[in-house]
């Protein structure tokens, strides 16, 4: 139990066309299902409706949903009390073997639902590293820096006009799951070439393609995704993000409880995709952090982090790289878990 006791204790901070509609509907209902089904920038209709379980009539209802969840050293430790005798021994032995610096990370890629070997094998790769290198390589976005997010000045950015969803959903597992960060940043090779700013940006490129595939099997690419898209593939790796997620409309009498259960997310260090713009939706961004008054935001069009005020944000009020608008929230839950 002194190991279920050191993993509750250790502290694990997780360190961006549619063309113009001819008319804009403005009553809830119908606003909501152009929401879902009407294609956009930042948003495309997505055919598996299996995977969202609310009707549009619940969204504009504001249906509540809960955002509180574990922090990864209280997931580690359940994992750990029902993992088999095997696996409990050799994550215990790798978290007692390992330097102070490297534990966390170990802790987070237990949280996220590696396994016994992963965990034994990861503490290999980053044993004797420097903090800055475990900085570097492992937390792709920085939630407690503003400015540009880069890698060795690569920047972490969408590479056109139509994945900025994407680069949300990389960008949330990257915050959550070390693992998933070592592979994009090194491709998981001891080859320092493999490190190199010109192989992360193949693999960042490739993988955004890839989640872009994920959510939009039949829809065009050029589209965008939606919201329900988005949530279909967080919910794929729910165990590294430590919830499921549903997409919500930031619609009437709902839209103030969304807005609210997203900002208690970010709190809580769960990033929340958000769908913004101005007369229709056209862009996502990420919230990945609360720092006082001010939500941090990444923006994977311009690949920054930024700061925006999180009352204006309660208010459905935003001013970001020219858009003021918010349409929709994916928000975590822990129900189904």
């Amino acid at each position: 139990m002194a190991t279920v006791s050191m993993l509750r204790a250790t502290v694990f901070k997780p360190a961006r066309i549619l063309r113009r509609l001819t008319a804009i509907v403005r009553r809830p209902v119908v606003m909501s299902t152009l929401l879902l089904s009407v294609t956009g920038y930042g948003i495309a209709p997505h055919v598996e409706l299996d995977c969202y379980p609310l009707s549009v009539a619940a969204l504009v209802q504001g249906h509540h949903v809960p955002v509180r969840t574990e922090s990864p050293a209280t997931r580690a430790a359940e994992r750990l009390d029902n993992a088999s005798p095997a696996d409990r021994t050799r994550v215990e032995a790798t978290l007692a073997s390992a330097a102070s610096v490297d534990r966390p990370y170990l802790v987070q890629a237990w949280a996220a639902g590696h396994s016994a070997d992963d965990i034994a094998t990861f503490a290999r790769l980053i044993r004797g590293k420097k903090p800055g290198w475990l900085h570097t390589h492992l937390s792709l976005i920085d939630p407690d820096w503003t400015g540009s997010a880069t890698y060795r000045s690569s920047p972490v950015e969408q590479t056109d006009d139509t994945t900025c969803g994407s680069m949300t959903v990389l960008v949330a597992r990257a915050m959550t799951d070390p693992l998933y960060a070592l592979y994009l940043t090194t491709g998981d090779s001891t080859d320092r070439a493999d490190a190199s700013a010109s192989h992360f940006q193949a693999r960042l490129t490739a993988e955004e393609h890839r989640i872009h595939d994920a959510t939009n099997r039949f829809w065009p690419q050029r589209l965008g995704s939606t919201p329900v898209g988005l949530s279909s593939e967080l919910n794929r790796h729910a165990d590294a993000l430590g919830a499921r997620y549903e997409p919500r409309l930031v619609v009437g009498a709902g839209g103030t409880s969304a807005l609210r259960d997203a900002v208690d997310a970010a709190g809580n260090d769960q990033p929340v995709p958000v769908l913004i713009g101005n007369r229709i939706p056209r862009h996502y961004i990420l919230l990945i952090g609360l720092d006082g008054p001010d939500l941090l935001v990444y923006e994977p069009g311009y690949a920054t982090v930024d700061r925006i005020s999180a009352q204006s944000f309660l208010d459905g009020k935003l001013d970001l790289i020219g858009f003021h608008h918010i349409y929709s929230v994916v928000t975590p839950h822990t129900e189904g878990m």
